[in-house]
């Protein structure tokens, strides 16, 4: 099986908590019970400066968000045998913190939205998001499965880490993030 593990965070690239710690173990044991499977991420500032040699840009993507279109970058990396990909914007991540902004709304909805965006890049049979960070990611792709019928054979896996953050935002944020 081919899947893509979409989070917010992966050690020892960023990590706020367990859910860094998941993404860091869980692909490698797949990877070795037979599966095929990549990583997507934020690329934040904790990572460039720490990892930045070891990335390698790929392309430059365009992400389409609402009404709103943005260039970002695209890098590479190597973790225990398994490729994580970076999604690079830096006015969403190139920040000291992974969380904690007044915009993290529009933030994570913008890295759910590149995740669909990037999957004809890797085709995966599952997309595995993971918190509320990548939920939004579930939802854009069922909406694209309806006209995209590349995308209509990839399934979907949602894991909550941690009940206690929702990531619970009002309509507004939901007009700049649905268009």
């Amino acid at each position: 099986m081919k899947i893509l593990f979409a989070s917010s965070e992966c050690a020892p690239f960023s990590k706020s908590g367990g859910l860094a710690d998941v993404a860091y173990s869980l692909p490698p044991a797949l990877k070795a019970a037979g599966h095929a499977i990549d990583v997507v991420t934020p690329l934040y500032q904790c990572v460039r400066e720490r990892f930045g040699e070891a990335l390698v840009k790929v392309g430059n993507p365009t992400v389409y968000l609402g009404q709103t279109s943005y260039s970002c970058g695209l890098y590479r990396a190597e973790s225990c045998g398994v490729t994580v990909w970076f999604v690079e914007y830096n006015a969403f991540f190139d920040r000291p913190k992974l969380y904690g902004y007044d915009d993290d709304a529009l933030r994570f909805a913008f890295f759910s939205r590149a995740v669909v965006d990037l999957l004809p890049r890797f085709l995966p049979d599952i997309l595995h998001c993971n918190d509320w960070e990548t939920a939004a990611a579930v939802i854009y792709l069922k909406n694209d499965q309806a006209w995209r019928a590349d995308l209509r054979g990839v399934k979907t896996v949602y894991t909550i880490h941690n009940i206690a953050y929702q990531g619970q935002y009002g309509a507004n944020e939901l007009k700049d993030t649905f268009g």
